[in-house]
């Protein structure tokens, strides 16, 4: 499944061209697409409000009213723009003969309708929303008039996914492939449910949707040790943070439920007592500390790294001036893999460039604040999709990045995945631990970029689950825990 920007879908309707499928098949293609979808919300006796606009998006619109007026559905036409392109202009000059009939923006009213389809700007707008448009869309957000936008929601940006005013949509059909801007920046809560029509595009974009293909996990053999699945040691804690230190416990948890072999807990010894009634499958190792927060050793550090085949560290560590010659030391000596999530990221603060070289396989799992500090300096222009940025400091750091959000963008430098599965229950506190504990899980057995994905695709998979029992106000971390297949 590609995700494509902009100039990729050009270049897809191009290629279709040449192929018979030119701009007028596609237009009346995606018409089909949407009035299939509008059939699912309307009876014969509703009325339908087709908002148009001047390109190609409008067109579409255009087709639809003129399609649903013919098979007898009453329908009006909303006209946004004065000026409109060819193929616009030859489709409302076949609605107005039809007699279709047609208000101005200023007339609209969201009350007389049953459903709307926005079909005023298409993947082309990239600008604030200005004028009457704006005004139109601000009082179609502002009713409760069910909507159905044509490929993306006018007034968002199809590369970004961000906007200052934009279609809320209850429903959005887009054609062959999702676009960047439907689960990049802020594109999810304005899309509604994705629909996604083949109208015959085809493409291998530079981006890719995290498939159930992509994630399956290798077998346990019937006879097999836990040396077999790997051990994973988390390095964590600290004392002025001993909720987070807690939780660090959770990463452990998930690395054992995520299939590791063994997982082992790396903590201050003077919080020893903090642990030792909580742990149970988990192994506890203490190391050095001052004041409660681990301090560099190499011997102890040389220790860590027998028999293990992933170290995690970051969770509650707190501002800790010795965790970048801690990390450094691992990144360079260490011939496992490496995660770095939580406070291990912030420590390299415009500092990024010393995770360049290194001997360990190298994960980040940042979550939006944590990439742009990191990105200082590197990839720093928030113009730039996401993915496009996400890879860059991939590829520079010679990692495997996770960008955690509501999508969460991953790449190796150069595969770019995007992963959508999860749900808003899992902001909450917690959550980065145990994504973080199966991503190292998955680390002892696979890539660092199969890792990552399957990481991130089975913890959204499993908050899901555990959502339909808990909850989406209540649901906790340690929940989605008992829900890792």
């Amino acid at each position: 499944m590609y995700v494509l920007r902009v100039k990729e879908v050009k270049e897809a309707e191009a290629r279709a061209a040449s192929y018979g499928l030119n701009e007028d098949v596609l237009i009346e293609n995606a018409a089909a697409a949407i009035i299939e979808r509008v059939l699912l919300h309307v009876t014969p006796k509703d009325k339908i409000c087709v908002l148009v606009g001047g390109g190609n998006n409008g067109a579409d619109g255009l087709s639809v009213a003129r399609r649903l007026f013919l098979a007898g559905y009453k329908t009006e036409i909303v006209c946004t723009s004065e000026k409109s392109g060819a193929a616009a202009t030859a489709r409302l000059a076949a609605c107005r003969e039809l007699g279709v009939a047609e208000k101005s923006a200023d007339e609209f009213c969201p009350d007389d309708y049953a459903l709307a389809v926005d079909a005023m700007f298409g993947t082309g707008l990239c600008r604030p929303l200005e004028g009457k448009v704006r005004a139109l869309v601000q009082k179609l957000n502002d009713s409760d008039l069910f909507t159905i936008a044509v490929d993306i929601p006018s007034g968002l940006c199809a590369d970004t996914g961000e906007t200052d005013c934009a279609v809320q949509a209850d429903e959005t059909v887009t054609f062959s492939f999702m676009k960047l801007g439907h689960v990049l920046g802020k594109g999810r809560n304005y899309c509604g449910n994705l629909v996604v029509s083949d109208i015959g595009l085809r493409y291998a974009g530079a981006v890719k949707a995290v498939t159930a293909a992509d994630v399956k996990l290798p077998l346990r053999k019937a006879v097999s040790h836990k040396y077999d699945y790997g051990k994973v040691r988390i390095i964590a804690g600290s004392a002025e943070m001993i909720g987070a230190s807690l939780l660090a416990h959770e990463s452990a948890s998930a690395a054992l439920k995520s299939g590791a072999g063994l997982a082992a807990l790396c903590v201050p010894a003077s919080l020893k007592t903090v642990y030792q009634a909580r742990v149970k499958e988990e192994m506890l190792c203490f190391l050095p500390d001052r004041d409660g927060k681990i301090i560099f050793d190499r011997e102890k550090l040389d220790e860590l790294f027998e028999k293990t085949n992933t170290i995690l560290v970051g969770p509650g560590m707190g501002v800790n001036p010795e965790l970048v010659k801690i990390i450094c030391y691992i990144k360079d000596n260490f011939a496992g893999t490496l995660v770095l999530d939580a406070d291990a990221l912030n420590a390299f603060t415009g500092k990024a460039e010393l995770l360049c070289e290194h001997k360990a396989k190298l994960i980040l799992t940042p979550h939006t604040g944590e990439f742009e500090r990191l990105a200082q300096g590197i990839c720093s222009d928030t113009s730039v999709p996401m993915t496009e940025r996400v890879r860059t400091l991939a590829a520079r750091l010679h990692a495997v990045i996770a960008e955690k959000n509501a999508t969460t963008v991953i790449s190796d430098g150069n595969e770019v995945y995007l992963n959508t599965t999860g749900t808003p229950a899992l902001a909450k506190g917690g959550s980065g631990d145990v994504l973080g504990g199966m991503i190292a899980a998955f680390a002892c057995r696979l890539s660092p970029l199969k890792a990552a994905l399957c990481g991130c695709y089975h913890f959204g998979k499993c908050a899901e689950s555990a959502q339909k029992q808990y909850g989406t106000e209540s649901l906790l971390a340690s929940d989605v825990i008992i829900r890792i297949p």
